[in-house]
């Protein structure tokens, strides 16, 4: 992280590549339409998992536009989780806060950079076209998945076991077929319209400029919403030394005009603290901006991700992050149908679990837009005096440093048991805590997990956590917390690990005598007594157990 680059660097670094014209593969259990982020991250999920994949994609080239520039944390996890973080890391920006600024240029919020409970950083700095390329390097990495640039999907046609794509490659038709589809294929999705799915939603009247600097003086850790009604700007970190700033454009201005050198020149120089810095410009472009989520998020075996499901104002900084999250939920579950581990009820928790969280990101992206755009100057003095004043109560303040403001992911209806006792725990991320194994090597618990289902028992017997071991329901691995050696009686078949942090402590030792069931997609399932886990088990194969014609179904062949 930190990599300082030229502008010159930075320009050659982002030029796009020719996409893969691929191996020509007609039939997979999935097909992935679109190669932006959202689908090669889907790709490598799937290529993971092995599941055979088809990615389709229109373009010739990847995409040269630093459009996305904001990962969070559990994005970053999951990038993690599929061997793809070290090779990106130099290409991030260190972590970084959010500061608001009043009118007056004061701080009303200040957020610092800080670890999560998912092992990250909060958020990171990236250029997406970079971002794309390692991505899609990443799924060249699995034989299962084919990767066909130059292909335009024209038509779908949706049969009892299968999809058919028709699909234009050099000015040719052919079909595509395969189990299940998945529609990465952005806002104007033709897959969203082929399935005959509104896009309901609204126009926000609220254009930015959008300036990629390079080589900028300001490195502040944290982005700077200065909150002026005369004319509000973010400036926000960016990876290699850059930075971005976004003005909001008054009614009436010229979108080309405000884009040219002379009047970013003029913009910086009146509106910000930059006044006479060099600008090394990257790109600059005005955009509009929408709030908008798919009536459904999908229709029998084709399913909507990122922006082909939902849109939403910058301000959060969460949507291609939303998108991220849609993949990390949908593509463990297709695989366990596909290989016979759960029956397609499963799929249907897609849209149960992930519609309130996306209905919830977008509500907070527009209402940070709202407060931080405000063009009348009393009600921006009336807003600042209010943050002001509840910046002088500790709790509130903590409140805002730690971003709580912002929604969090928590399923409250899905692949999951509750239960009141531990009801802050379950539908939440399981923390990515370290610990100890054997030999006294140090793991975290989602390579423990090897992307799948987790079992953890927490200073239970460890005999008894493996009779679960008998059902076979899941197939999970089986983990064994101890707080001492004196606890850990050593059992074939089960992991045994201690704590290996002052955080993994905090998390483990209040669930003393539970067990837990963690998700593929590192969400717990449920939290339950060892005497209560197989019957907390029971429940969830009786709604969701494989059903013997899930195993014997085969996809549909193309003519």
């Amino acid at each position: 992280m930190d990599n300082h680059l030229s502008l010159d660097q930075i320009r050659e670094l982002i030029k796009p590549i020719s996409g893969p014209d691929g191996r020509g593969t007609k039939d997979a259990d999935v097909l992935v339409v679109g190669a932006g982020p959202i689908g090669l991250t889907v790709a490598n999920i799937l290529g993971s998992l092995g599941i055979s994949t088809i990615l389709l994609e229109w373009n010739e080239l990847t995409s040269d536009l630093p459009k996305a520039l904001v990962i969070d944390d559990e994005y970053l996890r999951l990038l993690d989780s599929l061997d793809l973080l070290d090779d990106m890391e130099e290409h991030l920006s260190p972590p970084f806060g959010i500061f608001f600024y009043s009118m007056r240029g004061k701080p009303v919020v200040k957020v610092n950079p800080f670890l999560t409970s998912n092992g990250f950083g909060n958020r990171a700095g990236l250029m997406q076209p970079v971002f794309e390329k390692k991505l899609l390097q990443g799924a060249r990495r699995y034989p299962c998945v084919d990767l066909q640039y130059r292909s335009t999907v024209a038509g779908l046609d949706q049969e009892e076991n299968g999809v058919r794509l028709k699909v234009v490659r050099a000015g040719r038709e052919h079909l595509v077929t395969g189990r299940f589809v998945l529609a990465c294929d952005g806002a104007r999705s033709f897959i969203r319209s082929a399935v005959n799915i509104s896009f309901a939603g609204n126009r926000i009247d609220q254009p930015h400029l959008v300036v990629d600097l390079a080589e900028f003086p300001d490195r502040s850790p944290f982005s700077r919403f200065f909150c002026n009604p005369e004319r509000p700007f973010n400036s926000v970190p960016a990876p290699y030394g850059g930075r971005r700033l976004e003005f909001m454009l008054n009614p009436g201005e010229d979108h080309h005009k405000i884009a040219t050198a002379d009047s970013i020149r003029d913009l910086v120089d009146r509106h910000t603290p930059y006044k006479g810095t060099p600008l090394k410009i990257i790109r600059s472009v005005v955009y509009g901006f929408s709030e908008r989520i798919a009536e459904r998020m999908g229709s029998k075996r084709v399913f909507l991700l990122g922006d082909a499901a939902h849109v939403m104002p910058p301000f959060g900084a969460q949507a291609m992050n939303t998108g991220a999250r849609d993949a990390n939920n949908i593509c463990w579950k297709i695989a366990a149908v596909l290989q016979g581990r759960l029956n397609p009820t499963i799929l249907e928790t897609y849209e149960t679990e992930r519609r309130p969280q996306v209905e919830a990101i977008i509500r907070y992206s527009v209402m940070i837009g709202r407060m931080a755009n405000i063009r009348n100057r009393i009600i921006a003095a009336a807003r600042d005096a209010v943050f002001q004043t509840l910046n002088l109560i500790p709790a509130i303040q903590r409140f805002f440093a730690e971003m709580r403001y912002m929604p969090r992911p928590w399923i409250k209806a899905g692949f999951m048991v509750r239960s009141r006792r531990q009801e802050l725990v379950v539908g939440r991320t399981c923390p990515r805590v370290s610990l100890f194994l054997d030999g006294g090597s140090t793991k975290s618990i989602d390579a423990i997990s090897d992307g799948w289902f987790l079992v953890v028992g927490i200073a239970v017997p460890t005999n008894d956590l493996l009779l679960l071991a008998d059902s076979r329901f899941l197939s999970p691995q089986f983990l064994s917390i101890c707080f001492n050696d004196m606890q850990c009686v050593k059992v074939s078949g089960v992991q045994h690990a201690r704590p290996a942090s002052p955080e993994a402590e905090a998390f483990l030792r209040p669930l003393t005598g539970r067990v837990l069931l963690v998700r593929p997609d590192r969400y717990v399932a449920a939290v339950s007594t060892l005497d209560g886990i197989g019957a907390v088990l029971a429940e969830l194969e009786k709604s969701f157990g494989p059903l013997r014609e899930d195993v014997s179904s085969s996809p549909i062949r193309s003519s």
